[in-house]
């Protein structure tokens, strides 16, 4: 791939700052690709550049980035302690962002756990913490979190209006890597598709695939936008367009790890004679 090619000097250089730069970019490309054991192992690369600088703030952040991944191939547990970490480290340096986000995400492992009581206190703990700071504004996350939690329920009408309010919170999108639209956006999207209102999740998940820099951390869930387009045309019996989605969403992750099961059923409802 082009970027990776442009990216592997960055991982020549023995300028550590470069480096980890590298491996960070790495990361978020191979995550886009549905590699995500290429990505763990880039942003644990990065985290140990990080460390050799005594970087602790960005150390703090590829725990975070580490979590987020292994939340995406299914080891909450394992995310849970990066999630511990991501704490320690931003505790260290007194930043508050990334206390934030280790808790949001530490909550977002308790979900995939079962366990929403452990959430539902971690929730509450976010929420004190945001009222702390300056930025009223990051209550969003909180709110994406209670959000998190009423869906697990399959309360949907709950965890829309709370995924509502994170979203009224959420700035422009700006030229940064710290965007993180699709995050929220993603929720909401679900939530509608779980509702059974096709046309609204339809629209979100639009929004997604023409989100610009509020994407570029989340590939992952740039990606499978398309494999969940492709089930609501499905749905709504529009065959062609049903098959041109999964067809995008496959491209993208042609060469994923093996055994995720979006990139399995959209292989398998293409493959089939009469799909829908």
């Amino acid at each position: 791939m082009k970027a990776e090619k442009e990216i592997q000097p960055y991982l020549e250089k023995e300028d550590n700052r470069v480096h980890t730069l590298g491996a960070w970019l790495l990361g978020h490309i191979y995550l886009s690709q549905g590699k995500f054991d290429e990505s763990k192992e880039q942003f644990k690369r990065a985290l140990e550049q990080a460390r050799i600088q005594g970087e602790k703030e960005q150390e703090s952040a590829y725990h975070i980035n580490l979590a987020y991944t292994l939340l995406g191939s299914g080891n909450p547990e394992k995310a849970l302690k990066e999630c511990e970490e991501a704490w320690n480290s931003a505790t260290e340096c007194e930043s508050l962002r990334f206390q934030r986000y280790s808790l949001y995400f530490k909550g977002a492992a308790y979900i995939e756990m079962g366990a929403l009581g452990e959430t539902q206190r971690t929730a509450d703990e976010l929420r004190e913490l945001i009222k702390q700071g300056m930025n009223k504004k990051e209550m969003r996350l909180y709110y994406l979190l209670l959000g998190e939690i009423e869906l697990k329920r399959k309360n949907n009408a709950q965890a829309i209006k709370h995924f509502d309010d994170a979203l009224a919170l959420l700035p422009h999108q700006q030229s940064s890597w710290g965007d993180n639209h699709a995050l929220f956006i993603d929720s909401l999207a679900l939530a509608y598709y779980q509702s059974g209102d096709l046309e609204k999740a339809l629209g979100e998940y639009e929004k997604i695939i023409s989100l610009t820099t509020g994407r570029i951390a989340y590939g992952d869930i740039y990606a499978k936008s398309f494999y969940m387009l492709g089930k609501i045309y499905e749905k709504q019996g529009q065959k062609d367009k049903a098959r041109e989605q999964y067809r995008k969403f496959l491209d993208l992750w042609k060469d994923a790890d093996p055994g995720i099961p979006e990139v399995e059923d959209a292989r398998k409802r293409l493959a089939a004679e009469s799909p829908f």
